[in-house]
């Protein structure tokens, strides 16, 4: 059993590696349908894992961006499969550097922050948030930060996401997501088919209340223990 559980995790980064290659590749060949492309290519990957996606609530029509805590490549793969507008992805400049597969963030326009430099994120990053908005599309960002740790608990925000929405007067949607890192652990490599996976999606929070971030976070970790506990033999 653990030489099939090997075989298919090289299967699985092989298939990965050379699927981002392909869409990569289309961006430049179809630049007019690069977010029908990124989601026909994470319904793939979610096909692959045969991840069981459990929906509750759902995304609000007004929402400008969500905040959502990270723990696995994964979480991008189930948004970019489950929105129909057109993501802006928030992440390091780092992976923007890589060679070729930073095509991926700068073809579609994501928003690469460099994050040793306050005075960047105050005048590129909102300046290019705000252009993306105005586009009509939604900044996503994970205000945990880097993903991995402990899946049971939803980690200190940083204040990235505090400026954003207040600077340019967001409507922002927290999204809870359990089982993600069961599926895929991004850091270890590890792969389990059938993961059973919950999706969250909370009422839109405003960026003027006092404490908004922090009570989010609150809200956030209370629903993560009631999933946790309703469902033991899952996660």
């Amino acid at each position: 059993m653990k030489i099939l559980n090997k075989l298919w995790l090289y299967l699985f980064i092989f298939i990965f590696v050379f699927s981002v290659s392909i869409v990569i590749c289309l961006f430049y060949i179809f630049p007019n349908k690069i977010h029908k492309i990124r989601i026909l290519w994470a319904k793939f990957i979610l096909f692959l894992l045969g991840a069981k996606v459990e929906i509750r609530g759902e995304i609000n029509e007004n929402a400008q961006m969500f905040i959502m805590n990270h723990q696995s490549l994964l979480d991008i793969v189930l948004l970019e499969a489950i929105s129909k507008k057109d993501i802006s992805w928030i992440g390091k400049k780092e992976i923007g550097d890589m060679f070729f597969f930073g095509q991926v963030m700068k073809k579609p326009k994501m928003i690469l922050i460099d994050r040793d430099s306050a005075r960047d994120f105050l005048v590129r990053v909102v300046k290019e948030a705000e252009q993306r908005v105005k586009e009509n599309r939604i900044l996503s960002i994970f205000p945990d930060g880097t993903r991995g740790g402990d899946t049971k608990t939803i980690k200190p925000f940083k204040r990235g996401a505090e400026i954003l929405a207040k600077k340019l007067n967001l409507k922002v949607q927290p999204i809870l997501i359990v089982g993600a890192k069961n599926a895929l652990d991004s850091t270890t490599l590890h792969i389990k088919r059938n993961q059973k996976i919950i999706i969250k999606f909370f009422d839109i929070v405003s960026p003027d209340n006092e404490n908004w971030l922090e009570n989010t976070r609150i809200a956030m970790q209370k629903e993560l223990d009631e999933i946790l506990k309703q469902n033991e033999d899952c996660f």
